[in-house]
């Protein structure tokens, strides 16, 4: 009876783990600032991904924008947006 009771919560709670549009906007924002994400704007395929792709935008939204200019941490997310674009890219064609 227990499990069945947390496996209730995590589902109650679980839509709120998701990001919302306000998230994404912001952590876009900070993105801009960065040459290789305006070079991925400029590419059609990946601003076509970037804009209407829910996955990819879920993951943008998940990046935290006042870590986004440190050096480290904007380099682990462009290799984890790099390796969702690729994907979705090779499952596309």
């Amino acid at each position: 009876m227990a499990i069945l009771v947390d496996m209730l919560n995590i589902l109650v709670y679980l839509p709120f783990l998701k990001a919302d549009e306000e998230d994404i906007e912001s952590v876009l924002k900070q993105l801009k600032k960065h040459e290789w994400f305006r070079e991925y704007l400029i590419d059609e395929r990946y601003r076509k991904l970037i804009v209407h792709d829910k996955d990819v935008r879920q993951l943008i939204g998940k990046f935290n924008a006042n870590r986004l200019a440190s050096g480290s941490y904007h380099v682990k997310c462009q290799m984890k947006l790099h390796r969702v674009l690729e994907s979705k890219l090779r499952n596309a064609g």
